[in-house]
């Protein structure tokens, strides 16, 4: 699967390389819900889940249309902050309808359907049309949609706590294994983007990271 970001305009001093431990985790998520695109992991994979608790999978399944096929777009902070929590604090403050919206993209599949102004909080074909998608990929997605509109306050905080009993079963741990790493790594990218620009930057990350001039 090809992901295209668009950073045209984008003043070079607002680019730079930094760690969110959301994405961070998300990520971990997403291999977890789809452990066969990720042979080198599965290992991992199988010995998280052999270790978690019964009720902690149950939720995870739940809500893993946020992350499965792509994630939404607020569990990968703009602006990342040195915490878990500081970033969960910083996505209780986004309101329901931005919520809402964003978290019903992702359950919709691969293709980033959006939900233009009024959110299916407010709109009644809005909201059937989010119904209709979410049905069309399972009974999981379906319920897990029909709660997010019913009561977005209650699956909001459940989310939260989810990804809370994911940093205490494993995040935590695998996130403090990393630091140092990490901090090296993003000194060596945010000095290599400074002295030789954006290109040279993004093909230290991986032979599959390119800047198109389009």
């Amino acid at each position: 699967m090809t992901l295209r970001i668009d950073i045209a305009g984008v003043p070079a001093g607002r680019l730079r390389f930094a760690a969110s431990p959301l994405a961070e985790l998300t990520a971990m998520l997403h291999v977890l819900a789809e452990p066969a695109h990720h042979s080198r992991l599965t290992g991992w994979a199988d010995g998280v889940w052999a270790a978690m608790p019964a009720d902690l999978v149950r939720q995870l399944r739940e809500a893993q249309f946020l992350w499965r096929s792509s994630r939404a777009d607020f569990l990968v902070p703009a602006r990342p902050r040195p915490t878990l929590t500081a970033e969960l604090d910083d996505l209780d403050r986004i309101d329901d309808e931005t919520y809402v919206s964003t978290a019903l993209t992702t359950t919709c599949g691969n293709n980033r359907i959006h939900f233009p102004a009024p959110s299916p909080l407010a709109d009644r074909a809005a909201r059937e049309h989010a119904l209709e998608l979410a049905q069309a990929r399972g009974a999981l997605q379906e319920a897990f949609a029909e709660r997010l509109l019913a009561d977005p306050t209650a699956v909001r905080a459940e989310v939260r706590r989810t990804l809370e009993r994911c940093a205490e079963a494993f995040f935590d741990s695998a996130w403090a294994a990393v630091a140092v790493e990490l901090a090296t790594d993003l000194r060596l990218k945010n000095d290599l983007l400074r002295r030789h620009g954006i290109e040279a930057a993004l093909g230290s990350v991986s032979s599959a990271v390119s800047l198109a001039p389009d």
